[in-house]
């Protein structure tokens, strides 16, 4: 009975059950290994000898509410033709490991919804056991990324920690998935992945990006015929970054005469028309009264989200255009600035009309990376970070 448990609860076969030992906490089973028909690995010569004995200790899945423990004895065997000594290949054990394979499956279901503090603690064991576990189970799991399929490519940055560090992410824009990450934002930090994208992915259409200057120069370096799409969320926020400038610069006029007309409407300017209710719409209706550079600033703002809304990039081009000119014939700088910036990154804009790419899936994962990083207060093991980002497009919610 205790033989066959194993074998259904853990998949433990080719042993002889001795006793079991029952604790208040925990199951200790007490067995010997009996390989089927095993041969000598040099000659494969099935006549052999016992020539020795060892015992290890193995965790197991937890049956029940109680920790597993599986105690056995290994024999050593001695070839009767060639006198070859070998200990035998436990199947149930990757390698010296102290767990069994079903003790890691275990581990690693609950790691999709828990993190490893919180795995640590329900099953009693150590933390730096439960993270050594899933980390390699990720290197197996993400040893070799198939580039072939890819077409349509996303890049950001992030920070990962103070002092201005940070590391850029390629992901899949179609599943959402982190392709590479690593550390810094120059050229010389992406160049070795985008070398490697270039010898094996043929099919990549287009790359979606900020304006970074450093990305767009390596791709057009590494990725010659690949296009690139500027995101329009960072569009967005070189107009909110104007127009927050602006702002600052009139209340500092008003701050001159005592008037504070300005306080406390930053939010209400930044925020997109259509989503404001009668009462903040009123509130900038009166504001623009008296302010008609930021009314200016404003209309532009949100002039530029309808560029994205036309169907052809002829129609595109002819809006863009329209736009750049009345921003550097604004006579307001910070609108002169945002328009050649416009303009410098024409190509980039465009070419959205011919694939239809954002790099929103991008801001997400973001997002999803901040979480885990609050969840985990930080990573010291930065391969296991790593390794935890790629597998970050599985992750649905965490228990904290």
């Amino acid at each position: 009975m205790p033989a066959s448990l194993l074998y259904h609860t853990n998949q433990i076969s080719d042993i002889q059950v001795k006793n079991v030992e029952y604790f208040d906490s925990k199951i200790v089973f007490h067995a010997s290994f009996h390989p089927n028909k095993p041969s000598c690995p040099t000659c494969e010569c099935t006549q052999h000898y016992l020539d020795g004995m060892k015992t290890r200790n193995l965790r197991i899945a937890p049956l029940g509410n109680k920790s597993s423990f599986l105690s056995l004895e290994i024999h050593r065997h001695k070839c009767t033709n060639c006198a070859q000594v070998w200990w035998p290949t436990i199947p149930f054990v990757r390698g010296k490991k102290r767990v069994t394979l079903s003790f890691e499956n275990y581990v690693i279901r609950m790691m999709q919804f828990a993190t490893i503090k919180h795995v640590a603690n329900f099953l009693e064991a150590s933390w730096g056991l439960i993270k050594g576990i899933h980390k390699d189970f990720l290197k197996r799991e993400y040893a070799g990324i198939d580039y072939e399929s890819l077409q349509y490519i996303g890049v950001d940055e992030f920070s990962i920690s103070k002092g201005h560090q940070y590391m850029t992410i390629f992901i899949n824009l179609r599943s959402g998935e982190i392709l590479h990450a690593v550390e810094g934002k120059t050229i010389e930090s992406v160049r070795p992945f985008l070398m490697d994208l270039a010898a094996k992915s043929k099919n990549i259409k287009a790359i979606a990006m900020d304006m970074n200057a450093a990305y767009a120069s390596a791709v057009k370096l590494f990725l010659p015929g690949v296009d690139i799409v500027f995101d329009r969320f960072h569009v967005m926020g070189l107009l909110n970054t104007a127009l927050e400038e602006i702002r600052r610069s009139q209340q500092n006029k008003c701050n001159q005469v005592g008037l504070k007309v300005l306080k406390g409407c930053r939010f209400l300017l930044l925020s997109n028309y259509e989503n404001l209710n009668p009462k903040k719409r009123s509130s900038l209706a009166s504001l623009f009264d008296v302010n008609s550079p930021l009314l200016t600033a404003h209309t532009m703002k949100e002039q530029i989200r309808l560029f994205w809304t036309k169907t052809t990039i002829q129609e595109g081009c002819k809006f863009l255009g329209w736009w750049i000119m009345d921003a550097l014939e604004s006579g307001i700088a910070e609108l002169e600035k945002s328009g050649r910036t416009l303009l410098r990154h024409w190509k980039g804009l465009t070419n959205y009309f011919k694939h239809k790419i954002t790099n929103g899936k991008t801001e997400g994962i973001n997002n999803k990376i901040k979480t885990m990083k609050r969840q985990a207060y930080g990573f010291r093991d930065i391969e296991y970070f790593k390794l935890r980002l790629y597998n970050l497009h599985k992750v649905v919610h965490s228990f904290v």
